[in-house]
């Protein structure tokens, strides 16, 4: 026969607390921490700051690389910058990442199509630059909505 166990298992009881506030839409105590729902610290992330550098270096190139194009690389590094600061001031913005990954493409694109002649280190700065912003983006992308990389367990924000 089998015996009668001395402690049966405990139920567990889940509650929910609900408070009332003032506004309709604001929020006092969340039930869920702010980094779940997709909040983190702005310019909280590195590749925020280096698509920066790498917008203003494609916008003052120019001057250091014979026949690229002025107004093409100019408009397009500051271009690059106000997506970069963009990006990184919405904090975790996923339309921001995606326009980052098109502008890499279309200055990528510029190397292909402008045809710089016998300039090849424009042709060549523009595809590692547009490259660069690409490869950023979806560094970026790729971390969750919370700020934090999905791989890396020892990177949880404790509340």
């Amino acid at each position: 026969m089998a015996k009668k166990s001395a402690n049966p298992p405990a139920k567990v009881k889940t509650t929910f607390t609900v408070t009332k506030t003032d506004s309709p839409g604001a929020l006092k105590k969340p039930l869920v921490h702010e980094a779940t729902v997709g909040n983190r610290r702005r310019w909280a992330a590195w590749q925020d700051w280096l698509s920066v550098a790498l917008g203003a270096y494609l916008a003052l190139s120019p001057l250091w690389i014979p026949n690229a194009s002025f107004a093409l690389f100019t408009t397009l590094g500051i271009l690059a910058i106000a997506v970069a600061v963009w990006a990184g001031s919405t904090a975790s913005s996923t339309l921001a990442e995606f326009v980052q990954m098109l502008l890499g493409a279309i200055i990528i694109l510029s190397g292909l199509f402008r045809g710089y002649g016998e300039g090849r280190t424009a042709t060549l700065t523009a595809w590692m630059v547009g490259a660069g912003l690409i490869v950023l983006a979806a560094v970026a992308a790729y971390r969750n909505r919370s700020g934090r990389s999905t791989t890396n367990p020892h990177e949880y924000q404790r509340t």
